[in-house]
């Protein structure tokens, strides 16, 4: 295979073209802030089942959970940080500009920053103020978008 083979099979498989370093940069700091998004998401989807269980009865096995985070309302309020996570996935194998991170950024500002969403806080403060899980994986997203917009 030649060199140029070798590169259209490279681009096809990833959907963007060279970075520069600004944008190497900010691939990188979405790909953190992603990796950093889940295990907050993780363990407020454990916060949930818990509240689940209290209100509702025990605590849902892992396939009946996966069918209440799709469909039950009262799992609704995870969906803007699962869509987020999905989508900084997608950006990040494409071309992209500043303005689409900084968009990114602005999004996790309003679900977990210092003027949150009231819908998304209604559920999500009570759940960073008793869940240790919760509020270090909170520090560590805030710390990643900081780093984002520099």
């Amino acid at each position: 295979m030649n060199y140029n083979d070798q590169k259209a099979k490279f681009f096809a498989r990833t959907m963007h073209t060279p970075d520069d370093d600004a944008r190497a940069a900010l691939r990188a700091a979405l790909r953190e802030l992603s990796r950093l998004l889940i295990p907050l998401h993780r363990a407020l989807i454990d916060v949930a089942k818990e509240d689940y269980a209290f209100a509702f009865g025990p605590a849902p096995q892992p396939t009946q959970l996966v069918r209440l985070l799709n469909e039950d309302p009262f799992f609704e309020w995870l969906k803007p940080m699962t869509g987020l996570i999905v989508d900084i996935d997608e950006l990040v194998r494409r071309d992209f500009e500043a303005a689409d991170a900084a968009e990114i950024a602005d999004r996790v500002e309003g679900l977990v920053g210092a003027t949150p969403d009231p819908r998304f806080a209604a559920r999500y403060v009570p759940a960073l103020q008793r869940s240790v899980e919760v509020a270090i994986a909170h520090a560590a997203v805030r710390n990643a978008v900081a780093r984002l917009r520099h």
